[in-house]
Parts: C-alpha cells; sequence; structure tokens
C-alpha cells in the first residue's frame, strides 16, 4: 500500500479517497453485486477494484484513478491524500 502501513491493494486505497455520502457510490456496490458470481470475469478478491472502476466510469469524463485524482473527482485534500503525496514527494526527491 502507498502510505506503508495498511493492507490491501491500490484500490483499497484509492476507496478510501472516495468522496463522503458519494450517490453514485452504493449504486456502483450494487451493479457489480448484481453480477451472478459464475458470470464474473474478475477474481472474488478483485471486487472492491470491480466497484471502483464501475464507479470511476460514471464520472463527467471517465478515466483512470491517477487522472481521477488530478481532476477531482477523489478527495486527496483530506489527512490520507495530503500523506500519500508527501510520501511520493519523499520517494521521487531521494531519487534524485
Amino acid at each position: 500500500m502507498p502510505d506503508n502501513k495498511s493492507g490491501g491493494e491500490l484500490e483499497d486505497f484509492v476507496f478510501r479517497m472516495l468522496p463522503d455520502g458519494d450517490p453514485v457510490w452504493p449504486r456502483s456496490e450494487a451493479y457489480i453485486e448484481a453480477i451472478p458470481r459464475e458470470d464474473r470475469k474478475f477474481k472474488e478478491r478483485k471486487e472492491r477494484r470491480a466497484k471502483l472502476h464501475a464507479w470511476l466510469a460514471t464520472r463527467a469524463k471517465p478515466r483512470q484513478m491517477g487522472l481521477a485524482i488530478e481532476a477531482g473527482d477523489l478527495q486527496v485534500g483530506e489527512t490520507l491524500g495530503v500523506r500519500f503525496v508527501e510520501w511520493l514527494r519523499r520517494v521521487f526527491d531521494d531519487l534524485e
């Protein structure tokens, strides 16, 4: 995980940046959950990823996670996002 503390994958981290009370998120969850397990093309452990990408597809300009952060679709101004950006800066500053 980008914060070097939490378990999971990148989508689990980005999930925490969804706007609070977003009205589309429950619909994105319901959409994926309505797909019968035998018809799903993704592994069960990737369910959150599928839900997140379903949510991203509903944006005014659907885009990848990193671009959604840049576009302001995700809340990076929160403490989590700020810590992540600071960590990225430290990593890349160390490479110079």
